[in-house]
């Protein structure tokens, strides 16, 4: 597996953990979908296989993916 593969999926394993704990433990200002909407939002644009990785993986999250 190359470093390129390898970065895409350290973005993915990070969705994972943001989701599970922001589902687990919901912001108190808005709800669980729209705070990884949010971060799916702020890291859309990026080059970065890392953030392209988490966009991924919390549109997974959100069952848009």
């Amino acid at each position: 597996m190359g470093r390129r593969e390898k970065d895409f999926l350290i973005g993915f394993e990070r969705a994972a953990i943001l989701t599970r704990r922001v589902l687990a433990s919901p912001p108190t200002y808005m709800t669980a979908q729209a705070y990884v909407e949010d971060v799916v939002d702020l890291h859309a644009d990026s080059e970065d296989l890392v953030s392209r990785g988490l966009v991924v993986g919390c549109l997974a999250a959100l069952g848009k993916g």
